[in-house]
Parts: C-alpha cells; sequence; structure tokens
C-alpha cells in the first residue's frame, strides 16, 4: 500500500471517530441533567419548656418503709433477773398456765383468715445483738429459715427471733421439740403477720 492511501485511510478513520464522538452532541443540543433531589431531614421539633420537678417524697418513703414499733411487756432471755423478779415469773408463768387451761375449755369460731395465715416460731426476746446472731447463724446451719425483728418494750428495746414462716402449723409444731433441744429455748407458734 501506498502511502497516500495510507494517508487517507488514518485520514477517514479520525473524521469517523470525531463524528462518533462528537456529532451525537450537536444533534442533542443542551443537555438537561436531572439530579434526584435528597429526603430532608424532618423539621427540628418544638422545645419544651425544663419543668422543675416536685420535690422527692423522702419523708413519706421513709415513714413507709418503717414498720410500727409495738411497745411490749416482755422479758429478755439473755438478761440476767433478780430474785423478786423471779418470784414475780414464777408467779405470771402460773397465772399464763391456768389461760392455758381456759383458752383450752373456750372453744372460739374459727377464723376465716386462718388457713390463709402463715405462722412462724417464736424463739425469744433478746437484749444483745451477739446473742441473736449466734443464734440465727447455729438455727441457719441447722437447716431452719431464721429471721429477727426489734420492738420495745417497758424495759428498753429488745430483739425478736422467729423461725419460719410457713403455711402448715402442724409442720412448726413438730419443729418445737427439735429447736428446744438444739436451742435450750422453749418457743411458741405465733401467726405471722409481714407488718407486725
Amino acid at each position: 500500500m501506498s502511502s497516500a492511501l495510507q494517508n487517507r485511510l488514518v485520514g477517514t478513520v479520525i473524521v469517523v471517530a470525531l463524528a462518533v464522538i462528537f456529532l451525537p452532541d450537536f444533534l442533542n443540543g443542551k443537555q438537561e441533567t436531572v439530579k434526584a433531589d435528597f429526603a430532608s431531614a424532618p423539621a427540628t421539633p418544638a422545645k419544651k419548656p425544663i419543668v422543675e420537678p416536685d420535690n422527692f417524697p423522702s419523708e413519706r418513703v421513709a415513714r413507709a418503709a418503717q414498720r410500727p414499733i409495738e411497745i411490749v411487756d416482755e422479758q429478755a432471755i439473755d438478761e440476767p433477773v433478780a430474785e423478786g423478779e423471779q418470784n414475780d415469773l414464777e408467779a405470771a408463768d402460773s397465772v399464763a398456765a391456768s389461760n392455758d387451761l381456759a383458752s383450752q375449755t373456750v372453744v372460739n369460731a374459727p377464723a376465716d383468715t386462718a388457713e390463709d395465715a402463715g405462722w412462724v416460731i417464736q424463739l425469744g426476746s433478746f437484749r444483745h445483738k451477739k446473742n441473736v446472731q449466734q443464734l440465727l447463724k447455729k438455727l441457719e446451719k441447722a437447716g431452719y429459715r431464721a429471721f429477727s425483728r426489734s420492738i420495745k418494750t417497758n424495759s428498753g428495746a429488745l430483739t425478736k427471733v422467729f423461725v419460719g414462716p410457713d403455711l402448715n402449723k402442724k409442720k412448726l409444731d413438730n419443729a418445737l421439740p427439735h429447736l428446744k433441744e438444739l436451742t435450750g429455748l422453749k418457743g411458741k407458734v405465733t401467726e405471722f403477720r409481714v407488718n407486725s
């Protein structure tokens, strides 16, 4: 092939390439590009004013959390008893024994709530916290569930020790001999009230 023919072919290829590249732009005219708008963020909500909260009713909560303390006339087990007081206690025990006989002969109507009530064994009242803690540890080691409650008496503050609670009174009655053997204390089964 001659160089003139080659030049013509190269020139034709360049013209065709330029026509393919630029001719569509000339024929279409000015192109409009469509831009997709992004969704705008929602408007900021109206600001609410800051309201000062009410004071926390700490006094009312403290009163509700504490149970009322009842004042009873009871002697602490771990407190030494004077001889004059010993005679008074023995006389009170004999009166209590006669009251036990009276309570056995008088038949009371059964209470409707007795079936739903819980029962505990009251082991005794103690003046010294150390004695209470030792007794609680001994009971827990023996497998009993035990707790204590503070009471006010005419002679000062005492702590009562209880075993239980349980819904089955007979089960607690059956545990009394073992508890007496374990602790040396004669317990009594009483009704369990949460707020007492």
